[in-house]
């Protein structure tokens, strides 16, 4: 796969942002205060659209996965989940690491009822690629909501979105096999939050969605990220 370096061109990042990054939040009813944070992405694969985001995203807070809310700009709505997956992989000395995402299959055709607005998401199928295959050092990007202390306004009760989108080198984990490290400079950004932001790369005027972070530290620079091809093989097991 050959790589190009190059800045991002106003309709790349219009796609980035526009084609399925979300925060996320929880709510056990429509009516009661959201909290919690985390980035989520939205795909389709085979005609069925998911949301992805970290698994930890909604374990480390306790939260029950039935009240996860992602709610959908201009809307008022959040989207309607189905029901959540969790994968499970065989090989125990990067189980943890490698599990660590959940997939919520959304029902689209229900939001665009409601909404009377279409729901975008990323083909998967066609515009994803193997973090494996994806030369050592080459730029990629990622996009995803940060927490800042300004993220809720309590007062009308929904989040503030900040996205951020930065960019960094593809570089080997130091944590296991099966995950990727994006390389960049320390950031005044907080972290937290981009645990669920899709990472991207470019290739020939085209971008791919090549995995999905799990954890980093503003203070470093570095974003860790689960490769795609575990993520393609959880979306082939799910019936």
């Amino acid at each position: 796969m050959e790589m190009h370096e190059r800045f991002l061109t106003p309709e790349e990042v219009l796609m980035i942002v526009a084609t399925g990054t979300r925060p996320i939040c929880f709510s056990a009813s429509p009516d009661d205060y959201i909290w919690g944070f985390g980035s989520s992405f939205l795909l389709n694969y085979k005609g069925n659209v998911f949301a992805i985001t970290a698994k930890h995203v909604i374990e480390n807070p306790k939260a029950d996965c039935r009240h996860t809310r992602i709610l959908m700009p201009n809307t008022g709505m959040a989207l309607p989940i189905k029901r959540a997956f969790t994968p499970s992989f065989d090989d125990p000395e990067n189980k943890d690491e490698v599990d660590d995402f959940i997939l919520f299959e959304i029902d689209d055709a229900l939001f665009t009822q409601e909404s009377n607005k279409d729901l975008y998401s990323w083909n998967f199928e066609r515009w994803s690629f193997p973090a494996s295959k994806v030369p050592i050092g080459v730029e990629i990007l990622v996009a995803g909501f940060p927490f800042s202390n300004d993220r809720y306004d309590w007062d009308n009760n929904k989040i503030n979105e900040l996205m951020l989108i930065r960019t960094g080198n593809l570089a080997k984990s130091s944590l296991c096999e099966g995950l990727y490290t994006m390389e960049g400079i320390p950031s005044e950004t907080d972290f937290n939050g981009l645990s669920g932001s899709p990472i991207f790369c470019r290739n020939k005027g085209y971008v791919f969605f090549i995995g999905l972070v799990t954890r980093g530290t503003a203070s470093s620079g570095k974003l860790h990220f689960i490769g795609s091809e575990f993520i393609r093989s959880a979306l082939t097991f799910i019936k």
